[in-house]
């Protein structure tokens, strides 16, 4: 492994055996937490790093998604994975290496010093395979990563609950994202046997179809439970490390998908499926109770926009949104803090997710504005307005600490975390963007910040009793239809009530079906009979 990535990812496992250490022994709290942000600052800042250095060339964005990796970057090996840094690999890399830096800089607000050390050791590792699984090219060691990722997963919930305590959707959630896993295998075998294990390519035409479909359950497009809303309130950055990186890994692999085998009743469908969970995404976040409860919704909902820019092979579009589920989701699920230079902070982060001419996701717009379809393009206009509108309500509410109750230290610390996603989401625009910024699609754009502001505005002028204790009724009294049928397809209930149905109908043919043939004058008996009597006439016996 080159010393891009074997540097960093020897930082981070470093730290997390250091945290290991101190927390068997002698615990330090301190000690642990310095030794976590120092590997996490320290990664961000490597990163950061190569796109100066004069001896890489890491070539931007482009607007189309290739079949092939192109040979461009570096392209090194290292054993049966092979590791690019590209335009592509870099954007994810920036942004993985900033939610850790996002996290432990806000951690100390919110944690309980007891479990602390244990759950930073786990961002350590879930950093570590995040920050790999971006940068491949090969979807073998894709693969191997969302394996590992699921198997951290389970140990983390089960470690923090008991285990007949473990929640139905996350069982569902990890089943969901593991039937992704086994369709992004059936592609990738599909492709060997096409192309051939040496070929080079990333994935085939045809298991391309199949590969896009795994991204779409790995990722939550396809609809879910939402298993991380109920966290205790000192677990809520491993939560949002738990689900934003798990998504992360799915957005390279989009970006290089061939889309050329791919039939255009699939992509209708698909396409359907990420716009309605997109929406079903928003108005969730919308009508959440707070922040880090309603943030798997807005992920899924940025994922239904990113997943429409990928139907649509726009590269640019894709990683823009892609960036934002991190940069833009972590910090607002730990807006817990307030105060007036908080307030300005969130309304940063929300700029720079509106697509607004000259922010980094205006490029954003052109995956999703891209058709003369005048109802494809409403329903992706709403989508980011919900979102806008949502972010503003929570980040205004006067729910959570005052900025004044935290300790000195930590209002010095709590503030660059956000700081840190506003600058690495300005960088990746300004570095991996064609042209720095762009205008974007200037009247979807404004007219989704606009329909936010005002939406959010009438909903914080509403008495607070209502609010707090209505709002989500008269949010699924407006949108009764709608948001109850995406509800029901969440929870995944349908399937499970057909799978007992289906299981007892086969039940019930297979016990009659043995009636018939097995009891006393059933069918077998009969031809059994039936042979003997047969065999003894030939034989010339009398019975």
């Amino acid at each position: 492994m080159s010393s891009i990535w074997s540097i960093p990812v020897c930082i981070l496992l470093a730290a997390a055996l250091f945290i290991f250490l101190i927390n068997r022994g002698r615990q330090n709290i301190g000690a642990a937490w310095f030794a976590a942000i120092f590997a996490g600052i320290a990664v961000w800042g490597w990163t950061v790093s190569l796109y100066f250095r004069p001896d890489i060339q890491i070539k931007p964005l482009s607007d189309s998604v290739p079949g092939f990796l192109e040979e461009s970057g570096v392209f090194l090996s290292s054993g049966n994975g092979y590791f690019v840094l590209d335009g592509i690999s870099y954007s994810y890399m920036l942004a993985i290496s900033a939610l850790l830096v996002v996290l432990l800089l806000t951690a100390p607000s919110y944690m309980e010093p007891q479990t602390a050390p244990r759950i930073w050791f786990f961002y350590l590792l879930i950093e570590t395979i995040g920050y790999l699984s971006v940068s491949t090219n090969n979807m073998s060691f894709v693969i191997y990563g969302w394996v590992i990722f699921d198997a951290i997963d389970l140990l983390t919930q089960y470690l923090q609950v008991r285990p007949g305590q473990i929640r139905r959707g996350f069982v569902m959630a990890v089943g969901v994202r593991f039937i992704g896993t086994l369709m992004a295998a059936a592609s990738l075998a599909l492709s060997n046997s096409e192309l051939g294990s040496v070929s080079g390519a990333f994935i085939s035409l045809k298991g391309g179809a199949y590969l896009l479909t795994a991204c779409a359950f790995r990722m939550g497009i396809m609809p879910i439970s939402q298993p991380y809303g109920q966290m205790d309130s000192s677990r809520v950055g491993l939560g949002t490390m738990l689900r934003l990186v798990s998504i992360l890994t799915v957005m390279p692999v989009m970006s290089r998908i061939p889309l050329g085998g791919l039939r255009p009743d699939m992509r209708f469908l698909l396409g359907l499926a990420a716009v309605s969970s997109g929406l079903a995404g928003a108005v969730g976040w919308l009508l959440s109770e707070n922040s880090f409860a309603g943030i798997s919704y807005a992920a899924m909902g940025i994922c239904g926009m990113a997943f429409v820019c990928a139907l649509s092979g726009q590269q640019i579009p894709l990683a823009a949104w892609g960036i934002s589920t991190v940069l833009t989701c972590a910090p607002l699920s730990l807006f817990r803090i307030h105060n007036s230079f908080m307030n300005v902070l969130g309304f940063l982060v929300i700029l720079c997710f509106s697509g607004l001419p000259y922010t980094p996701n205006a490029y954003g717009w052109f995956g999703l504005i891209s058709t003369p379809n005048f109802f494809r393009n409403l329903a992706n206009t709403l989508i980011p307005l919900f979102l806008i509108a949502g972010a503003f309500i929570h980040i205004l509410r006067t729910e959570g600490r005052r900025f004044s109750d935290l300790e000195p230290w930590m209002r010095s610390v709590y503030p660059l975390g956000f700081v840190t996603a506003i600058g690495t989401h300005l960088l990746v625009g300004f570095t991996q963007f064609p042209g720095r910024f762009s205008l974007g699609v200037i009247p979807a754009s404004v007219s989704a910040f606009a329909g936010g502001i005002l939406l959010s505005a009438a909903a914080l002028r509403m008495p607070e009793r209502v609010r707090t204790q209505n709002a989500a009724a008269w949010g699924r009294a407006a949108m009764s239809v709608f948001w109850g049928g995406m509800q029901k397809l969440m929870d995944m209930e349908w399937l499970l009530i057909a799978g007992r149905w289906i299981s007892r109908a086969v039940s019930r043919i297979s016990l009659t079906m043995s009636a018939v043939l097995e009891e006393n004058g059933g069918l077998v008996w009969e031809f059994l009979l039936l042979a003997l009597l047969i065999a003894a006439a030939f034989s010339g016996d009398v019975l």
